[in-house]
């Protein structure tokens, strides 16, 4: 069940194809199989950050474990490295949050993930 959501100003030149590239980064970086993974993607009219417009970028992680310092940070270094290359944004316009949800608060195949991995 783990998502990545990207909020951006700037759109990528291939949408398809920039998911297509995280989707199997992010599985390695959150330590879960690509199967559960999510990668949304979605662009907005307007950002500011830090008092002015201009490329920058909001990116939401959430998951049922797999959340800690190290994994973040790698995390934030890697999907960092494709949004710079991707939507042209500087590694200082942006923020990544962190959000370890409890199996019993998501929901999944009618149930919740604390009913199907007990």
């Amino acid at each position: 069940m783990p998502t990545l959501e990207i909020t951006a100003e700037q759109a990528p030149a291939d949408l398809d194809a920039f998911l297509k590239r995280l989707s199997p980064l992010f599985s390695e970086c959150i330590g879960k199989p690509e199967s559960y993974c999510m990668v949304i993607f979605t662009k907005v009219d307007r950002v500011y950050f830090n008092g002015s417009s201009g490329a920058s970028f909001l990116a939401k992680v959430t998951s049922i474990g797999n959340i800690d310092n190290e994994r973040n940070a790698n995390l934030t270094k890697k999907i960092s490295e494709v949004l710079e290359e991707e939507l042209g944004v500087k590694l200082d316009r942006g923020y990544f949050f962190f959000n370890d949800a409890p199996a019993e608060y998501t929901g999944y195949k009618s149930t919740t993930f604390a009913n199907l991995i007990k």
